[in-house]
């Protein structure tokens, strides 16, 4: 028996997210589904997994059909599902997150059972995802990579039956921010749960296509809330409307989001004299040291780009030179003036701006309030000058920003920053979790403010900005490497 998705349509006040899918997923199999942001991949999953209710069509799993059950009782029958941001019990250990769902079906009555429930289960589940090492560690330290590693253990831990009852696994986006060794290892595992259990089904969403080719046995596309196509990962690649309106620059499309790297003789003319220096920087969050002795420089025009894995340090080196940490000890200096003990807000009015990972948007105002309510001068002429860097933008002004795309809000946020007028950037991950062709647009923007001589520091792990950093720099256990 299989997943069926039949006729699926699901709207939003008028704002037809998913309007007709229909597609079918057996036992034994890996299936990616991928599309540009917008698409309605997380509406369709939320749909199949309980959170959204249908406006019309059905959902079948193993012959049941799920309409109009939540999901826990999804879960009941087998179907699990984890998020692209890990959600796991911080306060709890590796082990215990895992006993925790083996044992909620049956009630827990008190802390101290659980530390004896299923303990033989859970362990033999860790060692299968990798993490049995970690078992008394506690989820909050974990790094990211681990974590998604837990979250997965936990989706299989909380699914019902016994062995050879039919299980499926939604994951959204399961590799997102993971560097590529970590990347590969989990995918690898991902795809062992479907190809070495044939009574395992597994559905994905991911925007990094080498979690996508080599790796899922079928490929589903969805673009506009509709299959644009599907079948073989090689027939995708070649396929020209896939090209063309998602896999961009991989598929060698020649869209007008196509970066170009900007000759030398164009560029501002790159200062020797450093914009932004840090020197012996040392981060502590409570007792544990995130940051040991780190000093760089960025010069006027300047794009350098901070590599590492996850939990290196380099979300805490940019919201360090940002102001943003409790406890921090070096010296830190931007236009040649010292500027370690500025709080924020005083950084940011000097012209340091800062992008965050999680964007931080007012996502109940519109797009165009977004810009204006932090605009520096004439915020017309500002707001014409950043469009016309994010042309996708444009017919989104009056959108709240809640309803808004991931790579949408993405934009969004480099955009209201540089409303601010920055003098100098720092961004976080600002590629992760979106399509291929909405990167190529922000790399062609990174690339264009270099050329006005924008000096740049950002913690990314996409290859296509790398290839046109000036420098790349990677950060180990708080520490910059050789």
């Amino acid at each position: 028996m299989s997943l069926q998705v039949r006729q699926l349509v699901k709207h939003f006040d008028g704002v037809k997210a998913v309007n007709g899918v229909s597609f079918e997923v057996n036992p034994g199999e890996c299936v990616a589904l991928i599309g540009p942001n917008g698409a309605g991949k997380s509406t369709l999953f939320a749909c199949i997994a309980g959170q959204h209710a249908l406006t019309a069509g059905e959902v079948l799993w193993a012959g049941v059909r799920l309409n109009g059950l939540n999901p826990a009782q999804r879960l009941g029958h087998g179907v699990a599902r984890t998020f692209q941001v890990a959600q796991t019990y911080e306060a709890l250990t590796v082990l215990q997150n895992v006993q925790l769902l083996m044992q909620a079906p049956h009630g827990l009555k008190s802390y101290s059972v659980l530390d004896d429930a299923f303990k033989g289960d859970a362990l033999a589940l860790l060692a299968r995802v990798g993490l049995q090492h970690l078992a008394q560690a506690e989820a909050l330290g974990l790094p990211y990579g681990a974590k998604k590693r837990l979250e997965l253990a936990m989706a299989l831990a909380g699914m019902a039956g016994e062995s050879e009852g039919e299980r499926l696994l939604l994951l959204d986006e399961p590799a997102a921010g993971l560097a590529g060794a970590e990347r590969a290892a989990l995918m690898a595992l991902i795809q062992s749960l479907a190809h070495d259990d044939s009574h395992i089904a597994v559905l994905y969403t991911e925007h990094n296509m080498d979690a996508v080719f080599g790796v899922a046995d079928r490929v589903l596309v969805l673009i506009d809330g509709l299959i644009a196509a599907e079948g073989l990962p090689q027939d995708i690649a070649n396929n020209e409307l896939v090209r063309t309106r998602y896999l961009g620059q991989m598929g060698e499309s020649t869209n007008d989001t196509q970066p170009v790297v900007t000759p030398q003789a164009e560029r501002a003319s790159a200062s020797s004299t450093p914009v932004l220096t840090v020197q012996g920087l040392n981060v502590w969050y409570g007792a544990a040291q995130a940051l040991f002795e780190v000093s760089l420089q960025l010069g006027r025009g300047e794009l350098v780009v901070l590599q590492g894995l996850n939990g290196a340090g380099k979300s805490t080196l940019l919201q360090a030179m940002m102001g943003l940490s409790p406890r921090v000890t070096g010296l830190i200096s931007y236009e040649n003036k010292p500027i370690s003990n500025w709080p924020p807000h005083q950084r940011a009015r000097a012209g340091l701006g800062y992008v965050a990972e999680d964007r931080r948007l007012f996502v109940g105002l519109t797009v165009q309030e977004n810009l204006r309510v932090v605009a520096r001068g004439n915020a017309h002429d500002l707001q014409e000058k950043v469009l016309d860097m994010f042309p996708a933008l444009k017919p989104l002004l009056q959108r709240p920003a809640r309803q808004m795309s991931g790579g949408e809000q993405q934009m969004l946020a480099i955009a209201r920053t540089l409303m601010t007028e920055p003098r100098c950037l720092l961004l976080d991950e600002p590629c992760e979790g979106i399509s291929p062709v909405l990167i190529e647009g922000i790399v062609h923007a990174l690339l264009l403010l270099r050329a006005q001589g924008m000096p740049m520091l950002v913690a990314e792990q996409n290859k296509l900005l790398a290839d046109h950093a000036d420098r790349v720099i990677t950060l180990v256990a708080g520490q910059f490497t050789p």
